[in-house]
């Protein structure tokens, strides 16, 4: 019974050792061309606003806030500068 319980217990924690930690959202990249505004949110509702992120055509950027789980983005291509 006890090998068996420790089987079990050795088998579990060889599982957890090669799950991966929880996956962190990859946030969409500003391709070249396009103007992109990045906004995170406090909630999945989006009703309080927490930061952004903002890359002009000419990929300059600001930023202000935090980043969180809850991400807005949205992108329009860049005239011809």
């Amino acid at each position: 019974m006890i090998r068996r319980l420790l089987l079990v217990a050795a088998t579990t924690l060889g599982v957890v050792a090669v799950m991966p930690a929880a996956q962190a959202q990859a946030i969409p990249q500003c391709r070249s061309g396009y103007t992109c505004l990045y906004q995170w949110y406090q909630d999945a509702a989006h009703t309080v606003f927490a930061g952004y992120l903002s890359v002009d055509c000419r990929g300059n950027s600001a930023s202000s806030g935090t980043r969180t789980r809850y991400l807005e983005f949205n992108q329009a291509r860049c005239n011809d500068l």
